[in-house]
């Protein structure tokens, strides 16, 4: 039928925004990553320069896994097959396990974290792993993708049954007319907002919507220039 072919037709067309959004950010690690193999195996660096290099060559090649663990991330969790290993998790617990683990990052950035956590547990079923995953991708782009000295807060609540996290900041607005959560986009800016190929916003969209779950982004709140809710 028209519906199937456009179905198929729409998913060709990701699969390949897939392979040329992933060639265009693999390329500049690996060209530097073999540049600075090369000058080394040719011994063209300086003993007293060569530490550095071998740094640089780590950087590189940890970016390069990144990218490639986030898109296997991604494929997983489009698949049929993928079942999430629910157990009950206390998503405060969680949050604040999240904010522990970057706080040293936000400090490095002058970046002034208001926390809003209750003491009181809020328990979820959810995949712990790959909630914390998806709840790390937004913390994460607070001091990744914005100027340092802003502003940003996290909070946790219960809202009649249902976990509520807001995650905002008053960094650098998003891009007009474009869905952050679609992976692969490729104008700049949304790229920039969503880990290099866009795929990182768009594992956490998947996370959270296999917990059956909701995550949207609203602009201009309260004092913030953009908010990310979650919905659980």
């Amino acid at each position: 039928t028209k519906a199937i072919k456009q179905e198929s037709e729409r998913r060709l067309q990701e699969q390949n925004l897939l392979y040329a959004a992933i060639a265009h950010d693999l390329k500049t690690p690996m060209t530097s990553v073999h540049g600075f193999a090369k000058a080394l195996s040719d011994g063209k660096i300086r003993p007293d320069e060569q530490q550095e290099i071998f740094d640089i060559i780590y950087r590189k090649s940890n970016s390069m896994n990144d990218m490639v663990n986030t898109l296997f991330d991604y494929a997983k969790l489009g698949t049929d097959g993928y079942k999430p290993a629910l157990a009950e998790v206390d998503i405060c617990s969680l949050v604040r396990e999240v904010i522990a683990e970057n706080y040293c990052d936000f400090e490095d950035h002058g970046i002034e974290l208001d926390i809003d956590i209750p003491e009181t547990a809020i328990t979820i079923n959810a995949d712990k792993t790959e909630m914390k995953r998806a709840v790390t991708n937004l913390i994460v782009n607070i001091y990744k993708h914005n100027p340092d000295g802003i502003r940003a807060k996290v909070s946790v609540a219960d809202d009649n049954g249902k976990a509520v996290i807001r995650i905002a900041d008053s960094g650098d607005s998003l891009p007009e007319g474009v869905d952050i959560f679609e992976p692969f986009v490729t104008e700049n800016a949304a790229r920039t907002v969503g880990h290099g190929t866009g795929l990182g916003l768009a594992v956490t969209k998947r996370v959270i919507e296999r917990h059956g779950g909701k995550i949207y982004v609203e602009t201009a709140a309260a004092d913030y220039t953009k908010m990310f809710v979650i919905r659980l």
